[in-house]
């Protein structure tokens, strides 16, 4: 019994160790970022800390911060690692050339793509966290409420991304907004297109994909598309 606490008191340790060099090797690009999207009075808190594995392909647009309390690492991006992602060799994307308002604290996993164009407008509400290798693309709008939480490989896109016309020459696939209520928990491999609209306390099965509007609350769904499978129940947030 005492050599197996020991083993566990090194491992968390070395654990410690880990996460202390990958925080020292991401205050470069933390304080290029942070001072780039950020006002002085927020960014000299360095309250953005980007892992050395993420490219920042664009930051030309800005971040909005408007959280209780104003702290290092409240956002991180390209940290969290899962089963499927390794974070040697996950490269995160940040192409942010819209606006980002994050409401609370907010974790981006190893390897997601977040891409925000001129005219869109990502919002996260506290304590989201996006799982790894998962792709968000706002060229509208995309709303998260409090507590949402994905786990890996999720692809949020409000825009196909390329343009179809009719015989009238009329756009017949314009961007919609995709809006999120509170506590809503997508598994992995769950496709959300452009116009989706959860309710609060919302649970979505693994390979769903979504369509359209769900108004109902406390419900999980699942499937292709996807539907209610089971009323009344929600996830515990710890």
């Amino acid at each position: 019994m005492h050599f197996e606490n020991h083993c566990k008191m090194n491992e968390r340790h070395r654990v410690k160790r880990l996460m202390a060099m990958r925080y020292l090797l991401a205050l470069p690009g933390s304080i290029w970022l942070n001072f780039t999207v950020l006002p002085l009075r927020q960014a000299w808190r360095l309250p953005v800390l980007v892992s050395h594995r993420t490219v920042m392909e664009n930051l030309s647009g800005k971040i909005e911060l408007d959280v209780e309390e104003l702290r290092t690492g409240c956002v991180k991006i390209g940290f969290a690692t899962c089963q499927c992602s390794d974070f040697r060799y996950d490269r995160t994307r940040l192409n942010l050339r819209g606006c980002w308002r994050l409401q609370g604290d907010c974790a981006i996993g190893a390897g997601c793509h977040l891409e925000v164009s001129e005219a869109g407008c990502l919002t996260t509400g506290r304590n989201f966290h996006l799982g790894p290798r998962s792709v968000v693309v706002c060229h509208k709008s995309v709303t998260f409420g409090r507590d949402c939480l994905t786990s890996w490989n999720c692809t949020i896109m409000d825009t196909d991304q390329h343009e179809l016309i009719d015989n009238d020459g009329v756009v017949a696939n314009a961007d919609r907004e995709i809006k999120f209520g509170n506590n809503v928990w997508l598994g992995c491999h769950v496709v959300v297109p452009k116009g989706v609209i959860l309710s609060d306390d919302t649970t979505v099965g693994a390979g769903s994909v979504l369509r359209g509007r769900y108004d109902e609350r406390e419900t999980v769904l699942a499937g292709n598309p996807a539907v209610v499978l089971k009323r009344g129940v929600k996830r515990i947030i710890d």
